[in-house]
């Protein structure tokens, strides 16, 4: 659930406009009073941010890395995440509207036997079409290889499917009953709820909300696949990393907009505000999972955003010492 999580709503200036106060832009999003000083000496800072429906963990937070903002985004776009995240076991960036080639280093021929078992309401994150693909696959005992290589197809699938219409494209998962999960649904949430950046970087608010109809020319942007160990559960994900340029602060989102399982999908959003020291980093993360819903959902809900604010401080203490090496 943390791969490449380092990212939130962050209200940047607008082109050739002086860039905010840190301590305004703290306030703003709900952190304390005395945030500004904790971050700036070195602490981790989190906010409490409202979930946009019962599925949703929502954790804010802040913190300082002491390199500047465009160092700081280069090392991350080199993977820096991944190498410091040891549930992240293997990544790959696909191009333009992406190939099998590119997916080959995708291994789960040891999952084969979960897909082969697929069913609406089932372990795996699948649409009905996904599902009836494998159940055919099961009707002739086809081997792992071949499993393996329908699963890259599914992903390839949803990948141009993404690429094409955006929040739009995106098949729902099959639950038990005909429920039908909206991943869509949950990420249109998290982006809508990103008002500071409608607010501040109008521009990157729309292309959250609008991809691919908007997509400024200075949007830097990236798809992968990676494979990940989540609550010791190995989960496939697709993410869509983007990055906006403001004088020397940059808004940076990163969409996981398919996951195999463990949750539905994931969402965060971060500014890297340049100050004295280094980069001021303000993260939200939002992510959708059904484990969370129903009976004694609020308590739930409570423990994993604390779980996750846990283990996101970890990361990202991981993460601003190698940074700053």
């Amino acid at each position: 659930m943390l791969v490449a999580a380092l990212i939130a709503a962050f209200p940047l200036a607008e082109a050739g406009a002086q860039a905010p106060d840190p301590a305004e832009v703290l306030s703003e999003l709900g952190f304390p009073a005395d945030a500004e000083k904790s971050v700036l000496a070195g602490g981790f800072v989190t906010t409490d941010v409202k979930p946009t429906s019962e599925r949703e963990i929502a954790v804010g937070m802040a913190f300082l890395v002491k390199v500047p903002p465009k160092e700081f985004l280069s090392e991350i776009q080199a993977g820096l995440l991944m190498d410091v995240d040891p549930n992240a076991h293997a990544h790959g960036y696909i191009e333009a509207d992406g190939s099998l080639a590119e997916l080959v280093g995708l291994q789960v021929a040891s999952q084969s036997k979960a897909y082969l078992r697929a069913k609406p309401g089932g372990d795996l994150n699948l649409s009905n079409d996904e599902i009836a693909l494998f159940q055919k696959l099961a009707a002739k005992s086809a081997p792992p290889a071949e499993v393996e290589k329908q699963v890259r197809e599914s992903l390839l699938a949803r990948l141009r499917a993404y690429q094409k219409s955006g929040l739009d494209g995106i098949a729902p998962y099959a639950r038990g009953g005909g429920v039908q999960r909206s991943g869509a649904e949950d990420l249109r949430a998290a982006s809508t709820a990103s008002v500071a950046l409608k607010k501040h970087v109008p521009a990157f608010f729309a292309v959250l909300n609008s991809y691919p109809s908007s997509r400024p020319a200075e949007l830097e942007e990236r798809f992968l696949w990676v494979s990940y160990e989540a609550h010791g559960t190995p989960v496939v994900i697709l993410t869509h990393a983007m990055s906006l340029a403001d004088g020397d602060a940059y808004a940076v989102s990163q969409r996981q907009f398919y996951v195999s399982g463990g949750y539905n999908v994931e969402q965060a959003v971060a500014g890297f505000l340049p100050v004295t020291g280094g980069t001021l980093v303000v993260y939200v993360n939002r992510t959708s999972t059904d484990q969370i819903t129903g009976f004694g959902g609020s308590g739930k809900r409570a423990i994993g955003r604390r779980v996750m604010a846990s283990q996101l401080k970890g990361l990202f203490e991981k993460l601003r010492v190698r940074a700053a090496k």
